[in-house]
């Protein structure tokens, strides 16, 4: 049975060209029946592939005209597993940016966290550890999740003040927290899963980097954080 290359394969491909100068800016994009046959595809495929990069920016519609490429996207240069936050790294290459809390929640019967923060049976049952969820913007545009858990023994009014958190760093030197880092990086390329492509406003496949990492107290040796942080790989060019 023969096999319809699908309209995820047909944007790879676009992406890669677009992103080459394969088509200058403003050029005329294929019409969906030249795409359909240089793939060996359905219309209907081209079509959902033509919406995706349209979504993403790449290339723009004008009614009974037809798709034209935007111009190549210039990404950011993202450092990785360095002492300065997203936040700090922004405000250094003068990009606008901000961050909206979209989610903080008391983790119940997570035994795994649990054991990452290292907490015995007879800890978990005095400690809570909560989720916070914060999305980045960069001018106005969704780039990166993160995804913090944190323990309430380490920031006792926590369960008040978690829906008010936009920046943990600053929420963390509020708690007298002064000499803290994050460690353990684990790096990871994933597909986003239903949420995130939700929070990130994008209805198709795309990719992320997956950072992993532990934030903790010097002091006391204390793990203030777990994080997970998404970003988005059509945003960012990242180093190490």
């Amino acid at each position: 049975m023969k096999t319809t290359t699908t309209w995820e394969t047909i944007v790879d491909t676009l992406i890669q060209e677009l992103e080459h100068d394969g088509y200058k800016k403003g050029e005329k994009m294929p019409s969906e029946s030249k795409i359909a046959a240089r793939f060996d595809t359905t219309r209907t495929e081209v079509r959902k592939a033509y919406l995706h990069l349209e979504e993403k920016g790449y290339i723009h519609s004008l009614q009974g005209y037809g798709s034209f490429f935007s111009g190549k996207k210039e990404k950011i240069r993202l450092l990785l597993n360095d002492s300065q936050s997203f936040l700090e790294k922004m405000d250094s290459i003068g990009i606008h940016y901000r961050t909206e809390n979209v989610g903080f929640e008391l983790i119940k019967d997570n035994l795994i966290v649990s054991e990452m923060f290292q907490l015995s049976e007879k800890e978990m049952d005095f400690h809570d550890i909560y989720k916070l969820t914060l999305l980045r913007f960069v001018d106005d545009e969704p780039v990166a999740i993160r995804v913090s858990y944190l323990p309430d023994y380490a920031f006792p009014d926590l369960a008040q003040r978690g829906l008010s958190i936009t920046s943990l760093r600053d929420y963390m030197h509020e708690c007298g927290y002064n000499d803290f880092t994050d460690e353990n990086y684990e790096f990871s390329v994933s597909a986003l899963d239903k949420k995130e492509r939700a929070l990130f406003d994008i209805k198709g496949f795309a990719s992320c980097l997956v950072m992993s990492s532990k934030c903790v107290d010097q002091s006391t040796g204390r793990i203030l954080e777990i994080a997970r942080t998404i970003y988005r790989s059509d945003k960012f060019v990242f180093t190490l």
